[in-house]
C-alpha cells in the first residue's frame, strides 16, 4: 500500500462548514424527553439521502453537554427509534462501529430470530457527536483554494506538510472547543444521555466494532446502569494504538490470503492458493496500475490505491468475497466497468474518515513524544502487513494525529475494572476477524467474566443481521433474559 494512502485527500465537499452551526444551549435530559416525530416529515427527510425512511420510522434529537467542564454549551445527537411492534418492554440501543460511522436506522433482520427483539423493544439508532447529522459536524475538507495536489511517494516532507495542512482543516472547520471534546470519552457520557432521555432505568444496547470499546466504558463507568450490553468484534482494552494497529494489519494479512485460497477455488480470480505467488501477482496488478492507472469506457481512472481500499474494504466481509474476486478479474484482464468503479466509490467515505481520524487523535494524539519513535511505529504499522507492500519505502512519513496539538484524553490501555454491580456481558467473534482479531473478544470476555460465542468463519461483525441464526438466537435469548446463566458457545 502506498504510505500515503492515509493522507490522501479526497474530493472537495462544499457544505456549511461546522464551526458555522452554534453550540445549543443546554435544555436538560428529562426521563423521555425526546420529541419524536415521523422521520418522513420535511424537517428529517434531509436525513435520508439514500431513499425514504421505512413507514413508522420516527426522529429526533438529544442534547448532551460539551464537556464535563463545560456543561453551558451542548451538542446535539441525532435519534432514530423503530418501535416495538407489540406491547412495549423497553429499548434497544445500537451502538455503531467506526469511530465516525452513523448510526442512524441501523439495519436489523426484518425476520428470524430478530424479529423476537423487535415484537417487545424499541430499536433505537444514533449518530455520535461529531457525525452525520448529529452537531456541530467534524469536517477537514479544504476549500477550493486550499486544495494542494498529493505528493510524490518518496517526498516525505510534502507529505507531513499535507498532514499539518489537514489538522490546520480540521479545527478551523469544526471548531477548537468541539475537536477537544469529540472523543470517545464523550462517546461513553453521551450514552448514558441517551439512556436517560429514553427513560430507560438500565443500558440496553448492542455494539459493533469500535463501538464495543464504547460499551466496554460505559460497563465500567455506570455499572449499576447497565442491563444487557452485546458486543460484536470486540476492541481489547488492553491494547493501545500502536499495538492495535499491528494486531490489525496481521489480521488482514491472513484475511487477505484466506480470501485468495478462496479466489482460486471460485475459478473467477487471478489469485492463487500458494501464498507468495497471491501477492506475487496482487503486487503486479498494483504496479502495473501505478505505472499507468486504467481508465474505464466511462472514463473512470483506476490506480493502485484504489485497489488496495477497495480490498481491505470488502475482505472484512465473507459474503461479499465474489465481488472483490470479480472486480480483481476484471481489473486485470483491463476490463474493469461500472460495477467495479461503484465499489471502489463504496470505499471512499469522506465524512467518514473525518470523522474516524478526528475522533482518534482526540482520543490517541501526543504532541510530546519522540518524533524518530513515532517514525518507527509508522515503519512497523505499514510494514505489518505484506499484501498492499508493493512499493515498499525505506522512510514512513508521520501522521494526521501526530501533528494533532492536544493531547487524547481517553484512559490508558487497561485491563477492565469490574464492579460487583456490573451484570454479566455477552462477546460476539468470529474465528478469522481482520479489523478485530479473535483473541480481542477472548481476553475481554475472561476479563468481564462474560460468555463469549465464537462463529467458526471469516467476517467482522454480524449480530443480529440473519446472517447466522446460531449466532442471533443466542444474542436474543441473552437480551431477553440477560439474567440467565449461560456458557461459551461455538457456531459453525
Amino acid at each position: 500500500m502506498s504510505a500515503f494512502r492515509v493522507l490522501f485527500l479526497l474530493a472537495v465537499v462544499l457544505q456549511l462548514p461546522a464551526y458555522a452551526k452554534p453550540l445549543v444551549k443546554p435544555t436538560g435530559t428529562a426521563p423521555g424527553s425526546i420529541q419524536w416525530q415521523p422521520c418522513n416529515s420535511i424537517a428529517f427527510q434531509h436525513w435520508f439521502s439514500d431513499g425514504p425512511p421505512p413507514a413508522g420510522l420516527q426522529c429526533g434529537y438529544v442534547d448532551a453537554p460539551l464537556s464535563d467542564q463545560n456543561a453551558a454549551q451542548t451538542v446535539r445527537l441525532a435519534l432514530t427509534r423503530l418501535p416495538a411492534v407489540g406491547p412495549k418492554k423497553g429499548s434497544v440501543v445500537i451502538i455503531a462501529d467506526g469511530p465516525g460511522s452513523p448510526g442512524l436506522n441501523p439495519k436489523i433482520a426484518e425476520q428470524g430470530p430478530a424479529w423476537r427483539l423487535q415484537k417487545s423493544y424499541d430499536i433505537i439508532g444514533y449518530d455520535p457527536r461529531g457525525v452525520g447529522q448529529s452537531t456541530p459536524k467534524i469536517s477537514c475538507q479544504p476549500t477550493a483554494s486550499e486544495e494542494t495536489p498529493s505528493p510524490d511517494e518518496n517526498d516525505i516532507p510534502g507529505a507531513e506538510q499535507q498532514a499539518r495542512d489537514r489538522v490546520a482543516a480540521c479545527i478551523k472547520q469544526t471548531g477548537a472547543d468541539v475537536v477537544q471534546h469529540i472523543g470517545t470519552h464523550e462517546a461513553v457520557n453521551d450514552l448514558d444521555t441517551v439512556r436517560r432521555a429514553l427513560g430507560e432505568p438500565a443500558l440496553t444496547a448492542v455494539a459493533y466494532s469500535y463501538g464495543t470499546k464504547v460499551a466496554e466504558l460505559y460497563a465500567e463507568r455506570f455499572p449499576k446502569k447497565t442491563r444487557a450490553l452485546v458486543l460484536d468484534g470486540v476492541v481489547n482494552l488492553k491494547e493501545d494504538d500502536f499495538n492495535q494497529r499491528i494486531n490489525q494489519e496481521r489480521g488482514f494479512q491472513q484475511s487477505f490470503l484466506r480470501f485468495a485460497d478462496d479466489c482460486e477455488k471460485s475459478g473467477s480470480c487471478p489469485l492463487t492458493s500458494e501464498p507468495n505467488l497471491a501477492i506475487q501477482r496482487y503486487h503486479r496488478m498494483l504496479r502495473k496500475l501505478h505505472d499507468a492507472p486504467f481508465v474505464t469506457p466511462s472514463g473512470y481512472e483506476i490506480s493502485a490505491d484504489d485497489v488496495i481500499t477497495l480490498t481491505r474494504n470488502l475482505l472484512p466481509w465473507r459474503e461479499r468475497w465474489p465481488e472483490l474476486a470479480t472486480a480483481l478479474r476484471k481489473i486485470d484482464e483491463g476490463k474493469a466497468d461500472d460495477t467495479v468503479t461503484d465499489l471502489i466509490d463504496e470505499s471512499y467515505t469522506p465524512d467518514a474518515d473525518d470523522a474516524r481520524m478526528v475522533i482518534t487523535c482526540a482520543d490517541m494524539a501526543k504532541p510530546d513524544t519522540d518524533q524518530q519513535l513515532l517514525r518507527r511505529q509508522r515503519q512497523q504499522i505499514n510494514t505489518a502487513a505484506s499484501f498492499p507492500n508493493y512499493l515498499p519505502l525505506h522512510e514512513y512519513p508521520l501522521e494526521t494525529c501526530d501533528f494533532w496539538p492536544y493531547p487524547g484524553h481517553l484512559e490508558q490501555p487497561h485491563a477492565p475494572v469490574l464492579s460487583t454491580a456490573l451484570p454479566p456481558l455477552l462477546f460476539v467473534t468470529q474465528r478469522y476477524d481482520p479489523v478485530t482479531p479473535y483473541r480481542n473478544a477472548r481476553e475481554m470476555a475472561s476479563s468481564f467474566k462474560s460468555p463469549l460465542i465464537t462463529r467458526e468463519g471469516d467476517g467482522h461483525t454480524l449480530a443480529l443481521t440473519g446472517v447466522d441464526s446460531c449466532v442471533d438466537d443466542a444474542v436474543i435469548d441473552y437480551l431477553l433474559s440477560p439474567k440467565k446463566p449461560r456458557r461459551d458457545k461455538t457456531c459453525r
